[in-house]
């Protein structure tokens, strides 16, 4: 039995652990919220209170991505409909954002088709061809600064009211999705005025910030896989393009294992609730690259791709001969 076949036997979906794990999230949301909104005058109250509310957000982020990949129910049609309501807590419509990350999923360690990706990857070669704009616009996207600071932020309130490929998805779903998340900031408003919206932001920017980690270190990892066809394969662009997050028990928990990120690429119908236990399970049918907290903050280092190597490397590297690369991520 290879890996793919054995994935199989964890696909099946299960409403009574998918209404438990939605259940929980949103009670889990909506009480932190709500005591952070009513304790926003007490600063040693409200902070921790807003950076709990929005760990719950990742959580609900998460089943809205099983949703899309109807995973988590049996009915594909409550899938959609989860997905759907879900959309003004994560900021993310559901039609289009499903048909974007399906893109990243069919494509995933495909270099010719980057543009399906989530975050925006040059190879040494072609930062070395760039013009001098495109390579001050490169270093200032993959600084730390944006991609952790003011880039998730910006990518949630603003880029996602119309998303890429919006048009072809049907703007009406977009239009739908604004209006609900105009709706929910609007009752916040009336029920705890402007305090209340502030705190909302507050979750948002803690959960997006947070969550802008997962897919950059499970894909922009050192020896993460890159190729081209003929010699490219889903297969391996699933396994070796994407790496296991080993941040600890309490991390699989509030992002519903979506650690074990090279399974969810191989196959993409396990759902949340069986993805640990799969990769637990796997034993020798998969060699995982896991990646720890110490290393996860380093991989922002790796700035660009380097084909002949095979691996990613820093800016440095791009400035040296390609035969004499010294590959450390001090940029």
């Amino acid at each position: 039995m290879n890996i793919r076949e054995f994935t199989r036997g964890y696909a099946t979906k299960r409403d009574d652990l998918a209404w438990r794990a939605l259940t929980v999230t949103i009670l889990g949301y909506g009480l932190s919220l709500s005591l952070a909104i009513a304790n926003a005058d007490v600063w040693w109250a409200v902070i921790p209170l807003t950076v709990l509310a929005g760990l719950f957000g990742i959580r609900v982020y998460m089943i809205q991505h099983d949703c899309m990949h109807r995973a988590f129910f049996v009915s594909r049609r409550m899938n959609d409909i989860a997905g759907e309501l879900l959309s003004p807590i994560s900021l993310s419509p559901y039609v289009a954002t499903r048909y974007n990350h399906n893109l990243h999923h069919a494509h995933v360690g495909d270099l010719d088709h980057r543009e399906a990706f989530e975050i925006d990857i040059m190879t040494v070669e072609e930062f070395r061809a760039a013009t001098p704009l495109r390579k001050l616009w490169y270093r200032f996207y993959r600084s730390p600064f944006t991609l952790l600071v003011v880039g998730p932020f910006v990518l949630y309130l603003i880029l996602r009211r119309f998303p890429r490929n919006g048009l072809k998805t049907g703007v009406w779903w977009v239009i739908l999705h604004d209006a609900m998340v105009l709706g929910y900031l609007g009752m916040l408003y009336l029920l705890a005025g402007w305090s209340g919206v502030f705190v909302l932001l507050g979750s948002v920017y803690v959960g997006a910030t947070f969550g802008a980690i997962i897919p950059y270190v499970v894909h922009n990892f050192e020896q993460v896989y890159w190729g081209r066809k003929p010699d490219y394969s889903y297969e391996k662009g699933a396994l070796q393009g994407s790496s296991v997050l080993r941040f600890g028990g309490l991390f699989d928990w509030l992002t519903l294992n979506i650690a074990y990120h090279d399974l969810h690429h191989l196959n993409a119908n396990i759902p949340c609730y069986n993805l640990k236990r799969c990769y637990e399970e796997s034993g020798a049918l998969l060699e995982s690259y896991e990646i720890g907290f110490r290393e996860a903050m380093g991989c922002y280092g790796w700035k660009l791709y380097d084909e002949a190597a095979g691996r990613m490397v820093s800016f440095a590297a791009a400035r040296q001969s390609s035969g004499s690369m010294v590959n450390t991520p001090a940029e």
